[in-house]
């Protein structure tokens, strides 16, 4: 849906970053600003509980058969490898059959958990949804213009570091 929009380079994904799952676009433009932009990306969450609705029981067992592939492939390089293993390393927790183990959880799941699981942590009113944005803006960006558009529920960073140090759920960084 957002790519039909001509938004620009889209890349929607799923990740497990020091043992936080996360669910993440990537929205690049050079004609719309990271204020627009977040929107869509709203707009199409908002629409995704009907997507999922909508998805007959042959397209979720495609879906799910693929992703189970895909977790399952070999990497294509030594790179690729490392890359996927060296997030375990700064918490010490060595998890080398990760991908065949999130395989067998997704081979019992059903387009039920899906829709569920929406609602409870990416449906915009569920009270466990949490997001974080990062908006960059490019260098002819008018930043009171950037400043104006930022919603009150905002919370800007400006010291990553004081901010991970303070993080209740994050304290040794991991």
């Amino acid at each position: 849906m957002l790519t039909k929009e001509q938004l620009g380079y889209v890349q929607c994904d799923w990740k497990e970053i020091f043992g936080v799952f996360g669910f993440y676009f990537i929205v690049q433009s050079s004609e719309y600003n990271p204020v627009y932009l977040q929107r869509r990306v709203d707009n199409f969450m908002n629409g995704l509980e009907d997507i999922l609705q909508g998805l007959d029981v042959d397209s979720f067992e495609n879906y799910r058969g693929w992703l189970m592939a895909k977790l399952l492939a070999k990497n294509s390089s030594f790179i690729n490898e490392t890359n996927r293993l060296e997030s375990d390393y700064p918490c010490k927790r060595y998890t080398f059959n990760y991908a065949k183990r999130v395989a067998e959880e997704l081979s019992s799941l059903q387009k039920e958990d899906d829709v569920n699981f929406y609602k409870s942590y990416l449906q915009q009113s569920s009270p466990k949804r949490w997001r974080l944005a990062i908006r960059v803006w490019g260098c002819n960006t008018d930043l009171e213009e950037a400043a104006e558009s930022r919603p009150e529920s905002v919370q800007v960073i400006e010291d990553l570091e004081a901010f991970k140090m303070s993080s209740e759920f994050y304290p040794n960084g991991c």
